[in-house]
């Protein structure tokens, strides 16, 4: 026997789930935007690495993470010696990651607002 309403009830737990999907990736592309923004407004004052031509500041990318099992945002190199700029002399001239955690409370507690 069927109950009445059930399909209706069961399209509104769909919509609800989707909207709140749909305005997750919207935030991390927000985000996305947000991180790449402050590293350049970091970097073009020279803040983690002092840019002699440019070339790898004009390199970093942001983007969006939307797979079916995860989702988010990240900053990344574009050029092969990004990794050395991150990683070399004990980290001195990292620049992605305190760039990333600078908004991951306030990623995480927009996040968490989307799904309460």
């Amino acid at each position: 026997m069927a109950i009445e309403g059930l399909a209706e009830v069961k399209a509104n737990i769909r919509s609800i789930y989707t909207r709140r999907e749909v305005m997750s990736i919207a935030l991390c592309r927000f985000y996305a935007a947000k991180v790449l923004q402050k590293f350049r407004e970091d970097q073009i004052a020279d803040k983690f690495w002092n840019n002699q031509t440019n070339t790898a500041y004009n390199a970093v990318f942001s983007g969006d993470i939307n797979e079916t099992d995860a989702f988010g945002f990240f900053i990344a190199h574009a050029v092969e010696y990004g990794i050395y700029l991150e990683l070399a002399n004990d980290r001195q001239n990292e620049a992605l990651r305190p760039t990333v955690e600078y908004f991951r409370n306030d990623f995480i507690r927009d996040l968490k607002e989307i799904w309460a």
